[in-house]
């Protein structure tokens, strides 16, 4: 669970007319400065806003044709079509699913569904990148009816530095059981908190985070080994794991799933007396 970088803005009007302008022939929309001074102003009250889903962001004082040739215009953001450089923007350095942390980068999430904020539609800050799995996870809605049930915007969240994603790690029946779960520390607000933890079941990150913990974990197996062969054998173990963590922090970041995984495995004794030896992995069973 990362929180992203804040694109530029600056190139928020040009996005707009080359939205409303086809490839050949005239534009769908004659954007007037008024128009253009009307989605500027949208744009800084979203920002004011941090993209929660309040009324004022539908934009029903901007013309309903407008607002629907914008919302038409986001499908031109595809490879090879006007809007393409939107996307690549966006993208760029991402080359993580912010939401699940392992895939890749394949698509943009409306943060605010277009189809009810139409007026947003190619607004930069409104547009998350993320994979197609979570993307479709997420779906075109802001989320459920509570208002923890959402999610959280990746560009203005209030995340504070602290490990707040968190592996719960046991052995059982020879195999290891991981749950991955949001706790609530002192700078995580009780808002944040409950919309972090609807989201991680949303997503059903439990569940697709099975196979990249067994992979991860089978890329560890000669480290660990070395490691247990050691005189200090379970505490050498437990160190090894400690040190990856901490260097999966400065990669990854505190957050995310491997530096959650590595430090719930120091804490599980059974896992680092020889438990990663035995049998077959079953994370999250």
């Amino acid at each position: 669970m990362w929180k992203l970088p804040l694109p530029d803005d600056v190139p928020s009007v040009e996005e707009l007319i080359t939205a409303v302008t086809p490839t050949r022939g005239e534009p769908a929309i004659e954007l007037t400065e008024a128009h253009k001074a009307a989605f500027l102003a949208l744009y800084q009250l979203y920002d004011n806003l941090g993209g929660e889903p309040e009324p004022p962001l539908r934009a029903e004082h901007i013309a309903a044709n407008i607002a629907q040739a914008i919302h038409d215009g986001y499908d031109a953001t595809q490879i090879g079509s006007r809007l393409a450089g939107l996307r690549t923007r966006l993208q760029a350095g991402i080359p993580r699913c912010p939401f699940c942390g392992f895939a890749p980068v394949t698509s943009l999430d409306h943060h605010l569904p277009r189809s009810t904020y139409k007026a947003l539609a190619v607004y930069s800050r409104n547009l998350i990148p993320a994979c197609g799995t979570c993307n479709q996870k997420k779906g075109a809605t802001i989320g459920g009816r509570g208002e923890h049930e959402r999610f959280v915007n990746a560009y203005f969240a209030d995340l504070p530095a602290e490990r707040f994603f968190q592996a719960r790690c046991a052995m059982v029946d020879g195999a290891l059981v991981t749950n991955f779960e949001v706790v609530q520390t002192r700078g995580l607000s009780e808002p944040v908190f409950r919309r972090l933890s609807y989201q991680l079941q949303r997503l059903e990150l439990n569940s697709r985070l099975k196979g990249e913990v067994t992979d991860f974990l089978v890329a560890l197996e000669v480290s660990l080994d070395d490691a247990y062969n050691t005189p200090d054998g379970a505490a050498a173990v437990s160190r090894f794991l400690a040190r990856s963590a901490t260097s999966q922090e400065r990669v990854n970041g505190l957050n995310h799933w491997k530096p959650a995984l590595l430090h719930g495995l120091v804490e599980c004794e059974a896992f680092c007396d020889g438990g990663f030896r035995i049998g077959q992995m079953n994370p999250g069973a």
